[in-house]
């Protein structure tokens, strides 16, 4: 069959929450329909759609549309980059409402969502255990269990007892306060060593192939480079109090922003250190309906704010929810980032943040003016 552009599934304008440990039930005729054809929203009128990816027509498998790989002949001769497309590829709302597309359960889904998320953002190691698709592109996904209950406590009583802990204002429009929350980066003596950091980090890089073994290197937490194209900022802990908030924000660095850095964030893992029963969701704004993930202690959210062309995507746009007075919500974040200039037409410049590169380059120029006769000390 043809390839399909990315469909969006009509629904209600209720968000759609995510709650852990339900099985999903085979997909209603009507969610069927909308999401496999009836309902289809304009097929991308600025963008082309998918190419090589394809939700198959037909055949639901525990109520899921299926990823597959599309011939080369049915393919569109180009594929527009991820933020470049407006529109959503969502799972049936039902399948998110019950926690979402248990990867494992789905072998056709596995081989087109792993090559989606390597064609624009980085590949995700589609047999990891408990992976669950909740939004198809932009991909949206979470882990259960990515932490162990003594791993988030530990971290919870080291960073609550470290004196680090400090109001992380940011500033918007205006420079009125969009978050409320207090953070500290991990990188404190009680911190750094933590068994809990190195946990995180070692999950990280096995559901993100690309970066195996990146937390070992001595280029971790640097600017990445050419020559090392990825890396980690320092991890965070980040508590809310009943009330606290991180109003609605992208996770991204602005084109602009990450030209002067000279690298871009591109894919956030947060995981949720505690049960929160009432409030503090992750709000997915821009999804039709918006997606709420519910915190639950060990689950790991992991979503692609910056593309493979170093360039914000503006579908993961998102809000930390308040959590209702007399609850508290402990998360953990990580950003990963990777060198702006890798994707760079031939023959660029170095950019900014390649530091290595341009001392090279500046190195190489001074030693040619002193062959050359150059500076102010030569002959006139």
């Amino acid at each position: 069959m043809p390839a399909l552009s990315p469909l969006a599934v009509a629904s209600t304008s209720a968000p759609t929450r995510v709650e852990p440990g339900r099985r999903a039930s085979r997909a209603s005729p009507s969610v069927a329909s909308s999401s496999l054809g009836h309902e289809r929203v304009h097929a991308e009128k600025s963008a082309p759609g998918l190419g090589s990816l394809a939700l198959s027509r037909g055949r639901l498998s525990r109520g899921c549309a299926l990823v597959t790989r599309a011939s080369a002949a049915d393919a569109p001769p180009a594929i527009a980059p991820a933020h470049l497309r407006t529109t959503i590829t969502p799972v049936p709302p039902d399948i998110a409402a019950a926690g979402g597309m248990l990867l494992a359960d789905q072998p056709g889904m596995k081989a087109g969502f792993g090559d989606l998320t390597a064609h624009d953002f980085l590949r995700v190691d589609v047999d990891a255990p408990n992976l669950r698709v909740l939004c198809i592109d932009p991909p949206i996904l979470t882990v259960d269990d990515f932490l162990t209950p003594d791993e988030c406590d530990a971290l919870i009583d080291a960073a609550a007892s470290s004196g680090e802990m400090r109001v992380s204002a940011v500033g918007g429009v205006d420079n009125v306060n969009i978050r409320t929350s207090k953070t500290c980066t991990l990188d404190s003596p009680a911190l750094t060593d933590h068994p809990t950091k190195k946990a995180i980090l070692t999950k990280a890089e096995a559901l993100l192939p690309q970066l195996a073994g990146l937390s070992a290197s001595k280029s971790a937490f640097k600017p990445p480079t050419s020559q090392s194209p990825y890396s980690f900022e320092l991890p965070q802990v980040a508590h809310y109090q009943g009330g606290e908030y991180f109003k609605t924000h992208e996770d991204a660095f602005p084109e602009a922003v990450a030209s002067r850095k000279g690298y871009q964030r591109r894919a956030t893992v947060l995981v949720y250190l505690n049960d929160v029963s009432e409030g503090g969701a992750t709000r997915f704004d821009k999804l039709s309906p918006p997606l709420d993930v519910t915190p639950r202690k060990g689950r790991m959210l992991l979503f692609f704010p910056g593309t493979k062309a170093s360039m914000p995507d503006a579908r993961t746009l998102h809000t930390a929810l308040e959590a209702v007075p007399g609850h508290e919500k402990w998360i953990s974040q990580l950003w990963v980032c990777a060198y702006a200039g890798k994707h760079a037409p031939e023959g660029k410049p170095p950019g900014p943040g390649d530091r290595a590169a341009r001392r090279a380059a500046e190195k190489a120029a001074k030693k040619a003016a002193r062959k050359g006769g150059g500076g102010g000390g030569g002959r006139r």
